[in-house]
């Protein structure tokens, strides 16, 4: 006879008694018996917290998700009732704009309206995910909260949409829209927006459930996340709209209206601000990766070169950061712009031929070839940097690429003068040398803080080309 001892997804211990002789038959009833007791006695509020996490948390729960998983859901919960209450403002302003409400609008009208507004957003659903489709993975928390953003523009374009039809643009110019005119473009934008926000929010979504079931000892089930997380929208959203079917009533004026919805928008953008800033991310991109190797590079310890936990990197992220910005973390101070994946005809045009041809005969045996620009955007602090990938590349050699383009405008901001052609490939030579000799130990070390440096996630897209060999005019014609 043996007891076999079972723990169920709430945390519960079981045991069962295996056996076919009497002494196993009775232990088996004896620990049925304590079993259903124990049920019985169970205290309220314990039982209605497995209950809880049975319906609305995944199986398994805490050790099939990452740590800032329950975090992030809180403030996300939050943020969806804020958006579900400001969207029965917008929802009421979207039908006074469709003509309910005024006697002289007609059924026809309004269908048309729908029409062209539903138009917009088809339009905008197609061009946004060309333009943005391949952003989204790399940068998660900085399109996750701007989709929220875009949101809250289109439910504030609804809700100011009936006020519209009583200005008049025409005074300052008579090309712009006014009235009814300017009222429909402000419908249209709204249904543009909306789209855009779907578009981004699903993308940035599906990358954070991603990484929720990727805990570092365990793996978790993405689709059961983005059932559970549906099953929490669908109570939270319901509950704001039956609050709001109480409240909207009494908020009849223009200025109750305005008040309301700057409260509801405030909440919203606070609450998702802080859901994002909840999550830790154990990838690397472009900002994280400079953070951890400008402080590499210049604080020191007592056991040498620091290097940031995923936690600390979380706490320091700008969420609104330009990715092509190369920023120096230990001053938080741009120094610089660099571009991943350019061709070498996009390289002519914004270097001369020879910086061209010398970086091409450097970076033989590299991976990346990177090139300098002359010329930079008016008010661009620091160095413009190319780097062009070569055919057979990988995601280790386009952050190694990427470190490579930091150093050097970490270089060139040491300088009390800007540098001349032949120096600025003196420094181009110098901190080549300087990322083959440290670039290896930093990945050991991210390794030994919890960075996972196999997923790397440092260019968005893939590269308009690639390098696959360095023929001449003269070679083809031979050829």
């Amino acid at each position: 006879m043996a007891v076999i001892a079972e723990k169920d997804e709430a945390g519960r211990v079981f045991y069962t008694a295996v056996g076919n002789d009497l002494q196993a038959q009775q232990l088996s009833r004896d620990i049925e018996r304590r079993s259903r007791t124990h049920l019985f006695t169970e205290n309220p509020s314990q039982a209605l917290q497995h209950a809880i996490s049975a319906v609305f948390l995944p199986a398994g729960y805490p050790n099939t998700v990452t740590p800032d998983y329950l975090h992030y859901q809180f403030y996300n919960d939050v943020q969806e009732f804020c958006s579900s209450l400001s969207g029965l403002l917008a929802s009421r302003g979207a039908l006074e704009g469709f003509g309910v409400g005024d006697a002289s609008a007609s059924a026809t009208q309004a269908l048309l309206l729908t029409v062209l507004k539903d138009v917009c957003s088809r339009f905008t659903t197609i061009i946004g995910a060309y333009y943005f489709g391949t952003s989204l993975y790399p940068e998660t928390k900085t399109f996750r909260f701007l989709a929220d953003v875009i949101n809250d523009t289109s439910i504030v374009l609804d809700t100011i949409s009936p006020y519209l039809t009583t200005i008049s643009l025409s005074s300052v110019s008579p090309h712009l829209p006014s009235g009814s005119t300017l009222q429909i473009v402000a419908l249209c934008m709204s249904g543009a927006m909306r789209s855009l926000c779907g578009l981004v929010a699903g993308g940035s979504k599906a990358a954070l459930m991603d990484h929720f079931a990727s805990p570092v000892n365990s793996k978790g089930d993405v689709g059961e996340l983005n059932a559970k997380g549906a099953s929490r929208s669908t109570v939270v959203a319901l509950t704001g709209v039956l609050l709001g079917t109480l409240i909207v009533p009494y908020i009849t004026t223009r200025t109750s209206t305005y008040t309301a919805l700057f409260v509801l928008v405030v909440g919203h953008l606070l609450a998702n601000y802080l859901a994002v800033r909840s999550v830790v991310l154990r990838s690397l991109n472009r900002q994280r990766s400079g953070i951890l190797w400008s402080t590499f590079r210049n604080l020191t310890d007592g056991n040498g070169a620091v290097i940031l936990t995923p936690t600390e990197i979380s706490n320091r992220e700008i969420i609104l950061d330009i990715p092509g910005r190369l920023r120096d973390a230990v001053s938080n101070r741009v120094i610089g712009h660099g571009s991943l994946g350019v061709s070498v005809r996009h390289a002519m045009a914004h270097c001369n031929a020879a910086h061209v041809l010398k970086m091409l005969l450097h970076f033989q045996k590299e991976p990346y070839v990177l090139f300098v620009t002359d010329h930079r955007p008016w008010g661009q602090q620091g160095p413009s940097i190319l780097v062009s990938f070569k055919e057979g590349y990988d995601s280790l050699d386009q952050l190694r690429a990427w470190l490579h383009a930091l150093e050097i405008a970490a270089t060139w901001n040491a300088r009390t003068t800007s540098p001349t052609a032949s120096e600025t490939e003196d420094i181009v030579f110098s901190t080549h040398d300087t990322i083959r000799k440290h670039f290896s130990p930093f990945m050991e070390c991210l390794k030994r803080a919890g960075w996972n440096i196999e997923e790397g996630a440092m260019m968005m897209g893939s590269p308009g080309s690639v390098i696959t060999s360095p023929e001449s005019p003269e070679t083809k014609k031979d050829a």
